[in-house]
């Protein structure tokens, strides 16, 4: 989102707000600041607040009572509570009176601010359509104003959800005002280029509300930073909750990773994808080895990518099933291979290919369908995604650290950004730092939730609830026996910063709970740090994780 967020604080204990309120800006969200109910309410003026953040307890009452009139003053509004105390029937009382969710105590910043930022996202969505309809109500005796409010929303949406990269050209031909073609692509938080191409069941209007659901999730996903095989669980999730069953979604994920040199491809249900070398001859052609979304449940859709080196291709093509059906040249129906080769003629020119391909359509006198090519310059992106020189100053002489943390310090959530103030104090730079932070919660997190307080991870996505109250009947069990050990350790000469988390748990358990694969949906945190982190190990023998981040 473009637009700055303001987000109304209701926390008395000062660190607290301190840690929220940081992690929060870091994501360009303004907070307003409040420790009493009184001061929350004379706060109730202004109509620029976008979500609500209130801690149960208050020196002056519950923020229960506060719920009613801000669900009166700020109906679109989420809110979210904060608390350490998990009782089932009132947690059930508040999600009836309009409260979103629960921010669990300690706080981990980077998690809430994810969900901060998802909610404040999915209320824009929100407030974008609600006055869409409002619109709609209005006109809805004229058909076709009507339908051009539809195409407002339709259009502002893939706006608000699409970015121009260079490299990335892509020209599309609807066989209507509504498309049911897709082509969206994102960077992650590490660097790598995420780009989907998909075509929705149906035309108008029907495959466009298709469209939406995958393209907001899509944006979502990649904004966390899952991997393309989680990216692709996550879009079958919301398919199936928010698509009639008789609608698909064929689509092509590619993810383009400068770090590792490789470009991955998956195909589901949609025409093979063309690779090209520099001279424009054609390399291979990668066809659909999987079905579209929503044709399978979650766990049966294969999640493998198919991998190339990134320097053994120099342009890629791809395109929906519109631009090769049907197409008739000097009176013969053209096969698949010589529309490819129609194709492959100019793999760098979607925009005449596209055309060129129309003009062949069997019959010009009906609708066609939607057609849309991309291709991509992967010498222009190899370039786009490179970072710019910069020059750093690595942090002379070497160091190291070693922490243990005992019983209830283990709860301590200023530990991890007293960590990082640590690091910033030597001179790294703030993206390094940000990276050390995002690494460093992941394994501290995974040491004491599911190391020491044994909590299965899958529980948080099949029953909430349960998780949080497993949690905290956990956490009054802590003795001063269970620890967990922390150790950084800087080389100077080798520009690698070495940690090392182990806990006097169970341990992670990888082959029963926590899965190292990129492709799972919950647990997703150790394929996070296997991407972010230069060298990952866990020994499951000693309950010890060691990673290196180089500089």
């Amino acid at each position: 989102m473009n637009k700055i967020s303001k987000v109304l604080l209701l926390e008395d204990n000062a660190s607290t707000r301190l840690i929220v309120s940081k992690a929060l800006q870091i994501k360009g969200i303004e907070v307003i600041l409040t420790s009493t109910l009184e001061e929350a309410r004379q706060c109730f003026g202004d109509n620029s607040i976008k979500l609500f953040l209130l801690d149960v307890h208050l020196p002056d009452g519950m923020s229960d009572e506060l719920i009613p009139q801000i669900r009166r003053l700020y109906p679109m509004a989420p809110i979210l509570m904060i608390t350490a105390e998990y009782d089932s029937s009132h947690m059930a009382r508040l999600f009836d009176a309009g409260v979103k969710d629960f921010i669990q105590k300690p706080i981990l910043p980077l998690l809430l601010s994810n969900k901060v930022q998802s909610f404040l996202d999915w209320s824009e969505v929100e407030l974008a359509l609600f006055r869409a309809n409002e619109n709609y109500l209005s006109i809805m005796q004229e058909k076709e104003q009507e339908e051009a409010l539809a195409f407002f929303v339709y259009d502002h949406i893939l706006h608000t959800h699409s970015c121009s990269i260079e490299g990335v050209d892509v020209a599309t031909l609807s066989s209507g005002r509504f498309c049911g073609d897709i082509l969206i692509s994102a960077k992650s938080p590490n660097g790598n280029l995420i780009i989907m191409l998909g075509d929705a069941t149906g035309h108008g209007m029907a495959a466009a509300i298709t469209i939406y659901p995958m393209v907001v999730t899509f944006n979502a996903m990649v904004g966390k930073g899952l991997s393309p095989g989680a990216i692709l669980q996550e879009l079958s999730d919301k398919h199936s909750q928010t698509v009639p069953s008789n609608r698909f979604f064929a689509c092509i994920l590619i993810e383009i990773c400068l770090s590792k040199n490789t470009i991955s491809i998956w195909n589901g249900g949609m025409p093979n994808v063309l690779s090209f070398d520099k001279n424009k001859q054609l390399i291979d052609k990668i066809s659909a080895k999987n079905m579209a979304i929503g044709i399978l449940p979650t766990n049966d859709i294969s999640t493998k990518f198919e991998t190339f080196p990134l320097d053994s291709i120099e342009y890629i093509s791809f395109f929906s099933d519109g631009l090769i059906e049907n197409k008739l040249h000097q009176g013969k129906m053209l096969s698949f291979d010589e529309v490819y080769s129609i194709i492959a003629e100019y793999p760098s020119d979607p925009e005449y290919t596209i055309t060129r391909m129309h003009a062949m359509e069997a019959d010009l006198t009906v609708s066609h369908d939607d057609m849309t090519l991309c291709s991509l310059d992967l010498g222009i992106l190899r370039q786009e995604l490179s970072d710019s020189p910069v020059i750093k100053n690595s942090p002379k002489g070497s160091f190291s650290f070693s922490f243990e943390l005992f019983g209830d310090s283990l709860l301590n959530d200023h530990f991890t950004l007293k960590l990082v103030e640590l690091i910033e104090s030597y001179g790294f730079s703030q993206s390094f730092c940000q990276r050390f932070f995002t690494v460093m919660t992941e394994l501290i997190v995974n040491s004491v939730d599911h190391g020491i307080l044994n909590i299965q991870s899958n529980l948080k996505k099949t029953d909430f609830i349960s998780y949080l109250d497993n949690r905290n009947a956990a956490i009054s069990t802590l003795s001063d026996n269970q620890k967990i050990t922390v150790s950084l350790s800087w080389e100077s000469p080798k520009k690698s910063l070495f940690l090392c988390v182990s806990d006097s748990g169970k341990g992670y358990q990888i082959d029963t709970g926590i899965n190292t694969s990129n492709d799972q949906t919950y647990g997703r945190g150790l394929g996070i740090l296997n991407t972010l982190c230069n060298d990952f190990i866990y020994d499951q023998n000693t309950n010890t994780t060691h990673a290196t981040l180089r500089y």
